[in-house]
């Protein structure tokens, strides 16, 4: 009696593996994608707290008018040294960069309390 697999045997354990690759890898996308999306949106928050900590070192939040928004430029953040240019990387696609010339934290005051988000611009 020959010892070894049957040809039934090996397309059996190969449909198996097969299965397993279809329902595991789009799981597996989906958790990387995830997982970038998270870490953009940490960096995003990043910029905005540090915009926020320039806002107050130079005590410009009393220049923030209702109705008139004060636009911290992430270049500004980079010259005064809040952030790095290395920083700049879109961790969704490393081919690209967020643009420091056009992205800014947008400061307004709504209702005596002072908010801000982040416009970015990836290319």
């Amino acid at each position: 009696m020959e010892k070894g697999f049957t040809l039934i045997e090996l397309l059996a354990v190969i449909v198996i593996l097969a299965v397993i690759a279809v329902v595991t890898i789009p799981r597996l996308q989906e958790v990387l994608f995830e997982s970038q999306d998270n870490t953009y949106n940490l960096l995003v928050t990043r910029f905005e707290n540090k915009a926020n900590d320039y806002i107050a070192d130079y005590n410009l939040s009393n220049q923030v008018i209702t109705g008139v928004p004060l636009d911290i430029y992430i270049s500004d953040l980079i010259e005064q040294g809040y952030i790095e240019e290395d920083e700049l990387e879109d961790p969704r696609d490393a081919k690209k960069t967020i643009q420091k010339e056009t992205s800014y934290i947008r400061f307004t005051l709504e209702n005596g309390v002072l908010n801000y988000k982040a416009h970015i611009v990836v290319k």
